[in-house]
């Protein structure tokens, strides 16, 4: 019997005590995945930071770098065109010092491994310079001179590396490829690793070499070897990489950590991630920023260095596939040699702004706008695109002028060559949300042989350059630049406000749908930033924000009350056999017989507040009027004319935009004094855009095109408008037109 109440009691307090054991684990577990969860999210947080923080310290390096001046070197001028920041007078700098430093140019034979070959390929083709016709002297051939006959393992990357920056010949793609081979042969098979003196910095290099060879025989899987090797050996807690098996080369520094950072890049590795599935571990680019290697201070050697590194990094991260020093493969520095400026950086408008709320000054291309036509149907060849010299004599380059980023607002196509054929063809970008919208540099204006206006421009997240139609149709400014005093965020990640324009000394995070107030719009180079009234800079990407107020201008937005009662209406009919057109009554309705889309442009109709004429025009073409409408309050016309077939006319092109989308775009003639409404009443015939409207001369006011009508008095609900990217002081009843002139017209709700 006591063994059996034994037993009982026994039974109860271990049942009790696993009760509570299980609980206590439960709760310890519980804890532990909290904390875990708490690590993980701090960890991505950490990540988000480092996109921001990169930028900025991409910008801090450029500006370290830029204060060298005359002593600036090959790989400054690498780093600053990566960040878009050269100018004229720095590439000449670098040019003097590749002429005055490398030692075959200056007149010996290849230095120590090749260091001073690798930086002057590097930086002659970053600044558009041939490295095969230096002063006469060919740095390629000198440098597969060499590659037949390494001097040491060392001189076998840089070689290779050199020779990767770009297509010399054929004696220079088989050195590369002898190179590639050798440099396969000597991963160690057992580590995965490169066994120099100091293996990280020589693992790095070679990583870093392969990546420029990827089509090169098993490059892929020498990659993948020693990127997982790198992981398991040199990858630090901290983010940084160290050997421990080396006593004297094996300690983690700064260099080394710069170096695998934009190796590992180069091989396509995400480096503002860990690279490890550890909560404990953090990213490689977190740890260049946290050493502060870009600061004033470090050895200009580190901070030219960390700023690649970072450049890379970001490339990488954007899309960018390779090394950014494969010049004729990723295109990341082409786009910068022809448009190079010594002067500072002065606003930049954008060749046409679309903007779902706010009308943004724009600068339009003079020729035209682009034609709809998304490729050419010729079959004529192309090679691809050269790389072209800067201009060097410290004089501002013109085409600078064209310079701005744009982001696409349909399905557009990218050429290597400005000829547009299927065999041309890149890439294709499919329309997006605007969030997601592709941007691009605008490198240059033209219009190419088949008769298009194109634009070059360099993909601001592959860094690939090319040649794509231009135009209203297919791009808007990516940037604020009109007088915004309201913003709401829709980026889904939310922005950060800042405490200076550059972007750095971050204040607070601000959620999306928030709203914010704007003190005015500051110029930051082709980066815009805002202003808030708490002092703060935010971005003016309109990818990240969106305006929902702008100041009232004192004329060339809608007055509250309108002054003038004439009012206006076109309707759209059949267009007659003849083409013909008819009048105008300023009673009060315009009705225009020509709605429809035509190939040949009209003249303009209405002539709500004729202009007298010293020298009428005499009608050859008299147009016959089998409806002519009778005038309630004729108005006397001094010298009274109808436009004619002889009269002189000039053309001006014309972009429509709403909700974000282009309603209409392309040019159209008009008669010479003709104002920018008239302009506007022959587009919407020809286009057969149904156009309201108010007033007459100055106090002309367009209330409606196409269904999209002005609010009551007093709200900001409109249509605005602006001429060649300026906001003009007057109404477009008002404004007398150029030859040549665009005209933007934006609807804001």
């Amino acid at each position: 019997m006591k063994r059996k109440k034994f037993l009982y009691w026994f039974s109860i307090v271990l049942g009790i005590f696993l009760i509570f054991s299980s609980g206590g684990n439960s709760s310890r577990a519980d804890a532990a995945s909290r904390a875990d969860a708490a690590s993980r999210a701090d960890v991505a947080s950490r990540a988000d930071v480092a996109s921001d923080a990169v930028d900025s310290a991409i910008s801090a390096g450029l500006a370290e770098i830029a204060q060298k001046g005359p002593k600036i070197d090959a790989w400054d001028a690498t780093c600053l065109v990566f960040g878009d920041r050269i100018t004229d007078s720095q590439a000449q700098y670098a040019y003097e010092s590749i002429l005055k430093n490398n030692d075959f140019l200056s007149g010996g034979s290849q230095g120590l491994n090749g260091i001073s070959d690798v930086s002057a390929v590097n930086g002659l083709v970053a600044i558009g310079k041939d490295p095969t016709n230096v002063n006469g002297k060919n740095l390629v051939a000198n440098i597969v001179k060499d590659a037949n006959n390494p001097a040491s393992d060392y001189s076998i990357v840089n070689d290779l590396e050199a020779l990767s920056t770009g297509s010399y010949g054929q004696a220079s793609e088989t050195a590369r490829t002898s190179l590639t081979k050798k440099l396969i042969g000597m991963q160690d098979q057992k580590t995965g690793l490169w066994n120099g003196f100091d293996k990280v910095d020589y693992t790095a290099r070679a990583i870093l070499a392969l990546s420029m060879n990827t089509n090169q025989p098993g490059v892929a899987d020498a990659l993948n070897t020693a990127v997982k090797a790198v992981i398991n050996h040199f990858y630090q807690k901290n983010g940084g990489f160290a050997d421990s098996s080396n006593t004297m080369y094996g300690a983690e520094n700064a260099y080394n950590d710069v170096t695998m950072t934009n190796a590992l890049a180069s091989a396509g590795v995400n480096v503002y991630a860990p690279l490890k599935d550890k909560t404990d571990y953090i990213a490689p680019v977190q740890r260049v920023l946290d050493q502060h290697l870009v600061s004033a201070g470090n050895h200009a050697m580190l901070i030219q260095q960390a700023t690649l590194a970072l450049e890379q990094a970001r490339f990488t991260r954007n899309g960018g596939k390779g090394s950014i020093f494969a010049f004729n493969q990723t295109d990341a520095a082409k786009y910068n040699v022809t448009v190079s400026h010594d002067a500072p950086a002065t606003p930049v408008t954008p060749p046409t702004v679309t903007n779902n709320n706010v009308t943004v000054v724009n600068n339009p291309a003079s020729s035209s706008s682009a034609s709809s036509s998304s490729a050419a149907t010729s079959t004529s060849s192309s090679s691809s695109v050269p790389i072209s010299t800067p201009t060097v004599s410290g004089k501002p380059v013109k085409k600078a002028s064209h310079r701005s980023i744009v982001y696409a607002l349909t399905t557009v196509k990218l050429y290597r060559s400005s000829n547009f054929t299927k065999s041309n063809l890149t890439k294709t970008y499919k329309k997006r949300a605007r969030i997601n919208r592709p941007m691009f540099l605008v490198i240059s204006q033209q219009t190419n042989k088949q008769g298009h206006a194109i634009y070059r421009v360099k993909d601001m997240n592959s860094g690939k350059t090319g040649y794509t139609l231009s135009g209203s149709k297919y791009f808007a400014h990516a940037y604020y630049s009109a007088k915004v005093t309201r913003i709401k965020v829709i980026n889904p990640k939310g922005i950060n406000e800042y405490g200076k324009v550059n972007l750095t000394s971050k204040k607070r995070h601000v959620k999306k749908n928030a709203s914010l107030s704007v003190r005015k719009v500051v110029n930051y180079g082709l980066y815009n930033r805002m202003q808030l009234t708490n002092g703060r800079y935010i971005t003016a990407n309109k990818k990240l924000i969106l305006a929902t107020k702008i100041k009232k201008s004192s004329q060339n937005t809608r007055p509250s009350t309108p002054t003038a009662t004439t009012t206006g209406t076109s309707t759209s009919t059949p267009p007659t056999n003849s083409g013909s057109t008819a009048t105008t009554a300023t009673t009060g309705t315009t009705t225009t017989t020509n709605n429809s889309p035509s190939a040949t442009p009209t003249l303009p109709v209405a002539l709500t507040n004729p202009v007298a004429l010293t020298n009428p025009v005499a009608l050859t073409n008299p147009v016959a009027l089998t409806n002519p409408v009778a005038l309630t309050n004729p108005v006397a016309l001094t010298n009274p004319v109808t436009p004619s077939n002889d009269a002189k006319t000039i053309t001006t092109t014309i972009s429509i935009h709403a909700d974000g989308a282009t309603i209409a775009s392309g040019s159209i003639k008009v008669s010479s004094g003709a104002s920018a409404f008239d302009a506007l009443q022959a587009f919407a015939q020809q286009q057969g855009l149904a156009l309201t409207y108010k007033g007459s001369g100055a106090t002309t006011y367009v209330t409606g095109i196409n269904g999209y009508n002005a609010g009551p008095a007093g709200t900001m609900t409109g249509w605005l408008y602006s001429v060649n990217g300026t906001v003009p002081g007057s109404s477009m009843g008002a404004y007398t037109l150029k030859d040549g002139d665009s005209i933007s017209m934006t609807y804001n709700k």
